[in-house]
This record gives C-alpha cells, structure tokens and sequence, in this order.
C-alpha cells in the first residue's frame, strides 16, 4: 500500500503542471459580478462607491458597468448633459433650471384697455411646459353676465345686467302655466343670480266668477251661473236724489269695465216729474226708456248723460218696474238670460196707474225676473214685496260712491254665483 501511494504523488503533480503550460486559458479581467461607476463618456470611476453614488447635476446621473466572466459590460444608465429645452428640468446640467429661457416667470396675457387687477382680469405668469413656453393663469376681460362679478373689468358688477337680463320663471303647479289666465314672468339678474322674484307671472286662484279661467284648469268659471245677464237700471232723476244719482254714477262705472260684468248687457229707464227739458232724450212721462240693451261702453255714455230734475215730483217706480218687464218699454230681453232690474229712489213705491207692489212681484216670480231696490230705510217696507219678501234684496242708497261700488257688486257677484 505505501508503495502505491508514492507512484501516484509524481503523476498528480505532473497533470498540474501541463495545465499551466496550456496556452489555451486566459487571465480573467475582473472577478465576475464586480460592479464599477462610468458616466456618459464611458470614463470609469473606480475611486468612488458604486452602492453610493453622489448626485450630479440636473438630469445627469453617473452609469454602471458590471463584471462577467467575458469582462466588462458597455456602461449603462449614465446620462450626460444636453441642450437645455423648456421643460422645468435642468437639461444641461449646469444647476439651474430652463435657465436658457429668461421670459418664464415674467407676467404675460395683457390686453389692450384691459384694466388687470380690477374685476376678474388678471395677468398670467410665463411657463415652461413640454419644451415650451406658455402663459399660465391669464384670464382678462369678457362679456358682462349675471354672476356677480366684473367680468368686462371695468369697475362694475353685473352693469347693464341687472335690468335687461332675464329668465323665464313660473311658481305655479305644473300643468298650470299658459292655461286660462295663469301666465309666466320674468326673473332678473339680482345679486349675482337670478333668485328674485318672478314678475309678471299669474298664478292660480279660486275661480270668481268673471268669464276667466282663474283656476287655470282649463274651465272657465265651473261652478257659476253663466248665463247672460241682460240688467235695467230704473233711476230717479227728481231733484231731492241728485247727490245720490252722482254717488250711483260713480259706483256703477268701474263695474262696467269688470271682467265680472263681460257677459252683461244693460239698459236704462228713469222716473221724475215730467219736464221736456231735463233729459236728452226729452221725457214724456214720469217714467221713460231711456236705451234698450247695449254693451257697457254704450251705457256707459248714457249713464253720463243723465241729468236730474230741478223739483220733485211723481216717481212711479212700480209702474216702470212692470212696464219694463210686460213689454210696455220694448226692452229685449234674451230667452236664456238672467232678467235683473235694479230700482234706485228716495221715494216709497209710487204708482199712476193703480198697479201695486204685490202685482209687480207676481209677474217677476212668474216670468223669471229678479228685482233689487235701493230706498230710504224708512221706505223699505213699501218695497219689501216687490223683492219677494227678502230684506236682503233691498239696500240704502248713498252719497258714497265706494259704497255704491261694493253694493251693486255683491249684487253682480250673486248673480253669478246663482243666490239669487
């Protein structure tokens, strides 16, 4: 065994020495996997620490080369210097930024007569962005609208807005508006916005009685009477009812222009003491026709032209109420109309002919007529069964035109409603 051992020492030590000899293997250049710093020109660095590299300038960052088993690799990573662009980068390396590019951060964006600083204009500041160079934050002058500010920057907010700006706006239900009489209004520039009220607009109300769609439903006054109503005014002309005859003027032309009144038609008859020269047209008994039924502008001029008498004397109110219903005076009256006769006089009820109250409510009850009369209280009971019975179709005549005004129009308003 020993003697084996010492034969194969000489033969190992001889192997070994024929691969050293072997011109075929090469010295590597680096041990694989070592790592050295390069920059862009492909310089190495090998005095500084690759796992800690210090920080160049702007956008240039060293590169690093790595070691294998064929050498060493190109240099990888590092970037150099380059033209500075607009960019907000430091391109060239040389620790300032766009440096190149002295206009960025000047101001920028005026406009001609623009007032910057005033209103919503303001300048911008120059930029660099994306290798160029922009205006950023300029904002200057435009058309005036309404949000409270100065847009045109001329020192006033929202200025020929405020009164000629507007909206269409309307507060009533929906399915109201543009029905009947409901209409839209108008909303204008107010405080920067348009939050005031809505003027103009019609909105719906309780249905009256006045040919009028009130309640914007699209029915015209549902709920009331709305036959035609043909209406005779019996007025007393005697001297002694002259401040009363210019309160009732005055009480009843408002009413004439009334939507309440749009399907009325009126006439007009008087009573007083004979006297040709007192009315226009002349009077040839103590009661006359004056008009047979007209439109309200018609009797409206009627109603101006009546004079009162200078004296007293008959006032035949019961007659003229018959005659005015039997046909005696020809008004024309319409067969599906409202027959209404109004009686004003400071007299008791009065007759020529021997006719009598009871008589005069029988053929009003008969034929469909309603009677209302205006007398002295001391005289109501003498008219009291003309009216039915019924105090309440008797009123107080007065020197009080408003109060004429609120009597007749209840009247009208009960007509309408169908009470009477």
């Amino acid at each position: 065994m020993k003697r084996l051992g010492l034969f194969f020492v000489p033969l190992l030590l001889t192997s070994c020495q024929a691969c050293l000899d072997d011109d075929r293997l090469v010295p590597l250049e680096c041990r694989p996997g070592e790592k050295q710093l390069c920059d862009h020109n492909g310089q190495i660095l090998d005095s500084l620490n690759p796992s800690d590299p210090p920080d160049k300038a702007g956008v240039c960052s060293y590169g690093m080369r790595t070691c294998s088993f064929d050498g060493w690799s190109e240099c990888e990573g590092a970037v150099g210097p380059s033209e500075e662009v607009c960019d907000g980068l430091d391109n060239d390396c040389n620790s300032a930024i766009d440096d190149t590019f002295p206009e960025q951060h000047q101001l920028c964006g005026f406009v001609e007569d623009a007032d910057y600083g005033v209103g919503i204009c303001t300048p911008g500041v120059m930029k660099c962005d994306n290798g160029g160079l922009y205006c950023d934050g300029h904002v200057g002058p435009a058309e005036e609208v309404c949000d409270g500010l100065d847009n045109n920057c001329d020192g006033s907010v929202d200025e020929g807005i405020a009164n000629t700006t507007a909206i269409v706006c309307y507060d009533g239900p929906d399915g109201t508006m543009a029905i009947g009489e409901c209409r839209a209004g108008v909303r204008y520039c107010q405080d920067g916005g348009f939050d005031g009220p809505c003027d103009g607009q019609i909105l719906p109300i309780q249905e009256i009685c006045d040919n009028l769609d009130n309640d914007c439903d699209g029915e015209v006054d549902e709920g009331f009477d709305t036959r035609g109503v043909d209406l005779v005014f019996i007025i007393d002309i005697s001297g002694s009812f002259e401040a009363e005859i210019t309160s009732m003027i005055e009480g009843i032309t408002p009413l004439l222009d009334d939507p309440i009144t749009s399907n009325f038609r009126f006439g007009l008859a008087v009573i007083g003491r004979q006297d040709s020269g007192a009315y226009e047209p002349p009077i040839s008994r103590h009661s006359e026709m004056v008009t047979n039924f007209v439109p309200a502008d018609q009797f409206l001029e009627y109603l101006h032209a009546m004079q009162h008498m200078d004296d007293g004397g008959i006032e035949p109110s019961i007659d003229a109420a018959l005659w005015c219903m039997d046909g005696s005076y020809p008004f024309a009256w319409g067969p599906t109309s409202q027959k209404v006769i109004i009686l004003m006089t400071d007299e008791i009820a009065q007759t020529i002919t021997g006719q009598n109250v009871a008589q005069v409510n029988l053929y009003a009850v008969e034929n469909g007529y309603q009677i209302f009369v205006f007398a002295l209280p001391e005289h109501h009971a003498s008219f009291l069964q003309m009216v039915r019975g019924e105090a309440d179709r008797l009123y107080t005549p007065t020197a009080n035109s408003e109060t004429v005004f609120l009597q007749i129009k209840q009247i009208f308003e009960d007509l309408c409603i169908g009470e009477n």
